[in-house]
């Protein structure tokens, strides 16, 4: 048997006047589907306004917005231009009423703030572009089936048609053209690639006789199409590029954090972040200062990563302020910021340094233990500090995992040996386990 037997999509076609039936018919807006599509543009404006996922996943389930794009394809790849005319109106009809209509909504809306959900809309990538190619390779193979199944609601989830056209409307409420143009891109690449998958498979699989001219202008449409799918395709194939560069500089900033910054009961970051534009790594962390030396050090090691070999690295909380390369103006942050990263650093070094010392001290104590204690398994213990400014172990609390069941005299008398070992009263939890660690 042959293996392209398993994939020849001519298997359980419907016949021609299904699919045209389909097609054309599900390019209707009219009655319920006009009323269908307001509400669906109104869901996934309020799904994009209050940053639900869930509900933006509803607008574009019920969103009419597919069929007049399979519609127009059918047209080209039939030479029914009669249609082809019809579902452009259509769709163009659909897209100011979604555009307006979202626009009125983030008008009114007491919410004007840009959410994630919306900012995903405005950065197309080639990613977007496959998705659309092969989303609408199978919701074209899908309608072209006997009996129907669950592939166009998919196909809608997938591509995404009406949330771009609502941050579109988000945009042109509130005057954000990045915004506007942005959604548009993304709605347009959508658009086009269902429609361009859409035409290449009706290519194939309808089955309407074509005269020898008729079969050269579908060669023509088809040349025009890719030209301009590939025209349409270069800014995202940049933006896909771009996000990749983000994300590997992104990865490899965090195993530099992981690997080489941070020093267990020394330093730790607490904040981080690069400045593509001024090729700076910014970093704060709290613990020991970093020295100009230090700095150095942890320069060259930056180089040997790929991807963050052209960035100079900037500390906050260089303790070595005068002769640090630091350029605090650089740090594209306001000065209020700097001043309250310096002060949490201030507040909490003492406090790290603390816990630090209380951990390794811990680590010695759980050895000793399970010398003196053979029923003691594990010991984990924290200090309970009162003042963040001062911090001093006032009371310990400490939890002792055992093997066995632990007796009162066995209780007082470890507590007791903790309390001399720690210089301070000891609260004891006990924690029975089954087998030693």
């Amino acid at each position: 048997m042959k293996i392209n037997k398993y994939f020849d999509i001519h298997f359980e076609r419907a016949d021609d006047a299904t699919i045209a039936k389909r097609l054309i018919g599900g390019a209707k807006i009219k009655g319920p589907a006009l009323v269908i599509l307001i509400l669906s543009i109104f869901i996934a404006s309020i799904g994009l306004n209050m940053n639900s996922t869930a509900v933006i996943i509803g607008a574009m389930l019920i969103s009419p917005l597919m069929g007049p794009i399979l519609a127009t394809g059918f047209g080209f790849a039939t030479l029914n231009f009669t249609v082809v005319k019809s579902g452009i109106l259509r769709l163009s009809l659909q897209i100011t009423i979604a555009v307006l209509a979202s626009a009125l909504y983030f008008y009114i809306s007491p919410i004007n703030t840009a959410t994630s959900e919306l900012l995903a809309r405005t950065e197309p990538s080639i990613y977007d572009v496959l998705i659309a190619i092969f989303g609408g390779l199978a919701g074209i193979i899908g309608q072209t089936r006997k009996t129907l199944d669950n592939v166009i609601p998919g196909v809608a989830i997938a591509t995404a048609l009406m949330p771009p056209l609502c941050t579109a409307g988000y945009g042109l409420a509130n005057g954000d053209w990045h915004y506007f143009f942005g959604a548009a891109y993304l709605f347009f690449i959508n658009t086009f690639f269902i429609f361009f998958a859409t035409f290449i498979v009706l290519k194939g699989v309808y089955s309407l006789p074509f005269h020898k001219q008729d079969k050269e202008l579908i060669r023509r449409n088809q040349l025009i199409f890719l030209v301009i799918g590939l025209i349409m395709a270069i800014p995202s194939i940049y933006a896909g590029y771009d996000m990749t560069i983000k994300y590997s500089e992104s990865n490899h900033l965090e195993q530099f954090i992981k690997n080489d910054v941070n020093q267990a009961g020394r330093r730790q970051v607490i904040d981080y972040s690069l400045d593509r534009t001024n090729k700076l790594v910014d970093i704060v962390a709290i613990g020991a200062p970093v020295t100009s030396e230090e700095q150095s050090q942890l320069e060259g090691k930056l180089q040997q990563y790929k991807y963050l070999h052209s960035y100079t690295l900037q500390f906050v909380n260089s303790v070595d302020e005068k002769n640090s390369t630091m350029d605090k103006t650089s740090l594209n942050k306001s000065s209020e910021n700097l001043e309250t990263y310096k002060k949490l650093s201030n507040l909490y070094q003492p406090t790290y340094q603390l816990v630090s010392e209380t951990i390794n001290t811990m680590k010695t104590t759980e050895a000793e233990a399970k010398a003196l204690f053979p029923f003691v398994s594990k010991v984990e213990g924290m200090p309970l500090i009162d003042n963040l400014e001062q911090p001093k172990a006032s009371r310990y609390m400490v939890i002792i995992h055992t093997t066995s069941t632990v007796s009162d005299a066995d209780l007082e008398r470890i507590k007791a040996w903790l309390e001399a070992k720690l210089s301070a009263p000891v609260t004891i939890s006990v924690e029975q386990t089954t087998s030693t660690q």
